[in-house]
C-alpha cells in the first residue's frame, strides 16, 4: 500500500557546472528590467560578483550592488536593503553567497514587498503580499537556503536569530552552480558542510518526515560522508564540490517538507548569544544530539551509520545506532574543526536563558524524542567539554 503525501518545491532550480554564466539570459527571460544584487563583501573578494553582474547587464537589465551583508544577516542590513529596492523600484532581487545572503534576499524582498521592517514578520505566516521574486544563487554546500520557505535574520539587539516563515518567502528560482563553491576556503568548507549534515539528519529523524524525504534525506547524508572531506582537504576537487552541492538541493527539497530538530532550537538562540558561526554550532552540538536523540528511532539512527559506510554487522541495534554520533564526532577532528566550546571563554550562565528560549521553537515539538529543559542544559554543557 502506497503513503499518502503532499510535497511542495516551489522553487524552480537551474542546476549545473557552469549554469550561472546563464544568469544574465535568465533573469531576462523572466521579465527582470532592474535587478538588486545582494552578496557579502566575500563574494566580491572571490571575484564571483563581476562576471554575474556583466551577465545581467549585457542582457539590458539594469543592476545596483548591495553587499552590506555580514557574516551573519541582521535586520538592519535587511532594512536597508528594502528601503533601497521599495524607493528604486527593483523588480527582482539576485541573491548570491551563502546562508546569510541568500535569507537575506528573502527577507529583504518580503520588506520591500510588504513594507514594514524585518521584526515585523518573525514567526510563521506573517508574510501576506507576495515578496519582491528572488533569485537564489548559493556559494556555499551548507544551507540549503535557495531553497527553503525561512529566513533566519540575527537580531543583534535582542541578541536573538529572527525566523521569518512563510511558504511566500521561498525563492521563485534557484541557479546552482558548484563552481561558485570552489572558492570557498577549508575551513568555511568544513563548516557549512557539517551544517548540511545536521540539516540532513534532523530533517531525517524528526517525527514529520515520510518515505519521500527520508530518501532524499539519506542519500544527501551518504553524498556529504563521501565528499565532505575530499572538498574540504582540496579546494579543487569539483566532483566532490559538485557532489556537495547536489546534497544541498536534495536537502533543501526535504527540508522544505519536514522540519528539523532540538539541534536548531538550541542554535537560534545560541548563536544569537554567543558570536559563534552557526555552522560551528551545529558542528559541535550534532554528536551530543545525535546521542540525546538516538533512543528515539534506533532505526532511523541504524542507517544513518550505514550511509556513513559502516555495516552494522556484529553490533547490536542500539550500538549501531549510537555508532552513528561517533561517525560524525569523527568529521570535526578530520576536517579540523573545534570538537568543543571549551576554549571559546563562553559566559555559561546564559544556558538556562537559551534553554527556556529553545524550548519556544517550532522543532522541538517534532524531535524524535521528548525533551525539557534539563535536556537541553544537559547536552550544552557535554559540548562545552569541561
Amino acid at each position: 500500500m502506497s503513503t499518502a503525501f503532499n510535497f511542495k518545491l516551489a522553487t524552480e532550480i537551474e542546476y549545473g557546472i557552469g549554469v550561472s554564466g546563464r544568469i544574465g539570459s535568465i533573469t531576462a527571460e523572466r521579465g527582470a528590467k532592474k535587478v538588486f544584487i545582494i552578496c557579502d563583501r566575500g563574494v566580491r573578494i572571490a571575484g564571483l560578483l563581476e562576471p554575474i553582474q556583466q551577465s545581467i547587464n549585457e542582457a539590458g537589465i539594469e543592476t545596483e550592488v548591495f553587499d552590506e551583508i555580514e557574516q551573519s544577516s541582521s535586520i538592519k542590513a535587511v532594512d536597508k536593503g528594502a528601503d533601497i529596492v521599495r524607493a528604486k523600484g527593483y523588480d527582482t532581487i539576485v541573491a548570491i553567497g551563502g546562508g546569510s545572503a541568500l535569507d537575506s534576499g528573502k527577507a529583504v524582498g518580503v520588506v520591500a514587498s510588504g513594507g514594514g521592517a524585518c521584526r515585523d514578520y518573525a514567526g510563521s505566516n506573517k508574510v501576506k503580499v507576495p515578496p519582491v521574486p528572488v533569485i537564489a544563487m548559493p556559494t556555499t554546500a551548507g544551507t540549503s537556503a535557495d531553497l527553503t520557505d525561512v529566513a533566519v535574520i540575527a537580531d543583534r539587539e535582542k541578541h536573538a536569530r529572527l525566523g521569518l516563515r512563510s511558504p511566500l518567502i521561498v525563492p521563485a528560482m534557484a541557479v546552482v552552480d558548484p563552481l561558485l563553491t570552489a572558492s570557498m576556503p577549508a575551513h568555511v568548507t568544513a563548516s557549512t558542510g557539517m551544517d548540511a549534515l545536521s540539516h540532513a539528519i534532523e530533517s531525517y529523524t524528526n517525527t514529520v518526515s515520510g518515505e519521500l524525504t527520508d530518501s532524499l534525506s539519506l542519500q544527501a547524508i551518504k553524498l556529504i560522508g563521501d565528499n565532505l572531506r575530499s572538498a574540504a582537504a582540496n579546494g579543487d576537487n569539483i566532483e566532490a564540490r559538485e557532489r556537495m552541492t547536489m546534497a544541498c538541493v536534495l536537502i533543501g527539497m526535504t527540508y522544505r517538507n519536514t522540519r528539523l530538530g532540538v539541534l536548531h532550537a538550541i542554535t537560534g538562540p545560541f548563536c544569537g548569544y554567543y558570536d559563534i558561526p552557526h555552522g560551528v554550532a551545529n558542528a559541535i552540538l550534532l554528536p551530543h544530539v545525535m546521542r540525546f536523540n538516538a533512543l528515539g528511532n534506533l532505526e532511523k539512527f541504524v542507517r544513518i551509520t550505514e550511509a556513513l559506510g559502516v555495516q552494522k554487522k556484529g553490533m547490536s541495534r542500539r550500538d549501531a545506532a549510537f555508532r552513528s554520533a561517533d561517525l560524525v564526532q569523527e568529521f570535526l577532528g578530520d576536517l579540523g574543526l573545534p570538537e568543543s566550546f571549551r576554549d571559546m571563554k563562553l559566559d555559561t550562565s546564559l544556558l538556562p536563558r537559551i534553554a527556556s528560549e529553545a524550548l519556544k521553537s517550532g522543532n522541538i515539538s517534532v524531535n524524535p524524542r521528548k525533551v525539557t529543559d534539563e535536556d537541553i542544559l544537559s547536552i550544552c554543557e557535554k559540548a562545552l567539554g569541561e
